[in-house]
């Protein structure tokens, strides 16, 4: 693992809001030939930057020992055990005119929550053909100038169009110089990155999602009190009969992740006066990689297809075969371009010599990490009940098998030997 110098940050305020329309609109998803280059973690109350080369057998970067998967979408391909070995993304910012999107779109992926969730980790990616260096031949590009990259949290959000007077941010950051194409030519580079939000005890950016108590529980940012009226998940702000906090009326707290990229020449990201990057690097794609929850393919045998979540996984909640686009901010206020799927999600057509051939689910790779799960001092309670059991033994080794996080003891990103192990010795040990 490396320290690299390329990709910095610049703190950002939230967008202003917008609600779910009727029937969603079919786009495309974007094929190409996608090579994963890095995995990162950076942690932005402290500067911390570590690369871990993909190439090297490495797949996590450092950070999760301490963090348990919330909310995650992780699986690149649903249709992978029927044969497919190639899996899509989703060019958000396209200003060549070969697409119908531009810069500044903005992408927001909704979906559900437990309520009172405390987030101190985020996964993010992103795919782009923006041509960069590797100057150091450390597998990593050295940072296109002024290629950035918003992410931004919203509570009590279901994608919202018209009204906004429910959906809130919590958060949002930027990341500017980010790494670009290193493979040449007509390939595309992909980058996975492990946000972490937390430094000490006074440099922090958690945040909540669905206050329901008014208290933050440790987190740095929440809506305890929205308008003096109180927590977020008690609040009905539209007078519509319906609460904000469940918009689709399905008992969970709804909340929306969302992306905005920067391209080069374009932006002043830096807030130095100066537009950076050069205009004639803006004209590339640069995008989000597909993702879901673990689960199964499932064939409903009436030509439509069901992917099953597996709720027994950590992180393995509500996701929706929906998502919302955004026009560029007129005024500082993000304009609904309408909602989008890309016609269900389906593994039935042949896989293709050149391409995917499946249909994919409309949710992207993201996931919440926070301060729960599995105890330090009883790593070994794989399923938390407070005791060390054949349950916590079958459930490492379905974890093992599966090459989960959680399985890692060691926090190398193999799952070997050592792992077990570990998790032997953990086990041994009993809990206090």
């Amino acid at each position: 693992m490396k320290a690299k110098s390329a990709l910095s940050l610049a703190l950002a305020a939230g967008f202003a809001g917008t609600a779910m329309a009727s029937s969603p609109t079919t786009l495309s998803p974007t094929n190409g030939n996608v090579i994963d280059a890095a995995h990162i973690y950076f942690n932005i109350a402290t500067g911390e930057k570590v690369v871990t080369v993909i190439n090297d057998g490495e797949t996590i970067g450092a950070g999760l020992a301490d963090s348990f998967p919330l909310w995650s979408s992780l699986v690149p391909n649903q249709c992978a055990e029927l044969g497919y070995t190639t899996s899509w993304f989703f060019g958000v910012d396209n200003n060549s005119g070969t697409t119908s999107l531009a810069t500044d779109i903005t992408n927001l992926d909704f979906g559900d929550i437990a309520l009172d969730t405390v987030v101190d980790m985020v996964h993010i990616d992103w795919v782009t053909a923006h041509d960069d260096t590797d100057t150091d031949s450390d597998g990593i590009g050295d940072g296109v100038p002024g290629l950035g990259g918003e992410w931004t949290y919203w509570d009590a959000d279901n994608g919202r169009a018209p009204d906004r007077s429910t959906r809130l941010p919590l958060i949002s950051f930027m990341l500017i110089d980010l790494p670009g194409n290193i493979f040449g030519a007509g390939a595309l580079t992909g980058y996975t990155a492990d946000i972490d939000l937390v430094g000490t005890f006074t440099t922090s950016l958690s945040f909540e999602i669905g206050d329901s108590d008014g208290d933050p529980q440790g987190a740095a940012f929440a809506h305890t009190d929205v308008d003096g009226n109180g927590p977020i998940a008690t609040q009905d702000r539209n007078f519509d009969g319906v609460l904000d906090s469940d918009l689709d009326g399905d008992g969970l707290f709804d909340w929306a992740w969302s992306v905005r990229f920067a391209q080069p020449g374009t932006r002043d990201l830096d807030n130095d006066g100066n537009i950076d990057g050069d205009l004639a690097d803006s004209m590339r794609t640069i995008g989000i990689s597909f993702g879901a929850g673990e689960g199964t393919a499932i064939d409903n045998g009436d030509g439509t297809w069901t992917w099953d979540l597996d709720t027994a996984m950590p992180g393995a909640t509500g996701q929706e075969d929906a998502f919302a686009i955004y026009a560029p901010p007129v005024n500082g206020e993000i304009l609904h371009a309408g909602f989008f799927w890309f016609g269900g999600f389906e593994c039935s057509s042949a896989p293709l010599p050149n391409g995917p051939g499946y249909t994919p689910g409309a949710s992207f790779e993201h996931a919440l990490y926070g301060p729960g799960g599995v105890a330090d001092d009883c790593q070994a309670d794989i399923n938390g009940d407070g005791s060390l059991n054949f349950f916590d033994i079958s459930e490492f080794l379905a974890l093992f098998a599966a090459q989960d996080p959680q399985a890692d003891f060691d926090g190398n990103g193999a799952w070997n030997f050592f792992d077990i192990s570990e998790f032997l010795a953990a086990f041994a040990a009993g809990c206090p």
